[in-house]
């Protein structure tokens, strides 16, 4: 074989082992899926519904971008435009499902405590993994959604 073939030869296998590690290390895959990815936001789930209580259907997006992963709420109005009224960003990094009422879903909009006021539900999980119930009210003073806890029964 030729000095130059040979040369050419190590080059593209140091390459190949590069490319291997870089593949096989999460980091490094991470790290490059994210470069490649842009600056975008990956939908997670959406729902629809009086989350601010006003007898008017509101659209709640889950999504996912650089800095986390977020609830936004916007309202709709009658002639089909929407408004932002809140985006929250929630404590974890890692989206999260539950079954709520025998369907597997990312987000929710209910009463959970009956006082006819809806709640947002978003499940999400911490770092080492444990899930978390994320529940947001709207205060209307603030005109801003707020963590919520309903009471023990």
């Amino acid at each position: 074989m030729s000095p130059q073939r040979w040369l050419l030869l190590s080059v593209f296998m140091i390459l190949a082992a590069a490319l291997l590690a870089g593949v096989l290390t999460p980091s490094v895959r991470q790290s490059v899926q994210s470069r490649l990815a842009g600056v975008g936001r990956e939908v997670l789930a959406t729902a629809e519904g009086d989350v601010l209580n006003e007898s008017a259907v509101a659209k709640v997006v889950k999504f996912r971008d650089k800095d986390g992963i977020w609830v936004e709420v916007m309202r709709l109005s009658p002639d089909g435009a929407t408004s932002l009224v809140d985006r929250v960003l929630l404590p974890d990094k890692h989206d999260g499902l539950f079954n709520f009422q025998g369907h597997v879903t990312r987000l929710a909009i209910a009463d959970i405590d009956q006082d006819g006021s809806q709640e947002l539900l978003a499940p999400t999980f911490d770092q080492q993994l444990v899930p978390h119930l994320n529940v947001f009210r709207y205060n209307k003073d603030l005109k801003k959604f707020e963590p919520f806890q309903p009471a023990s029964r």
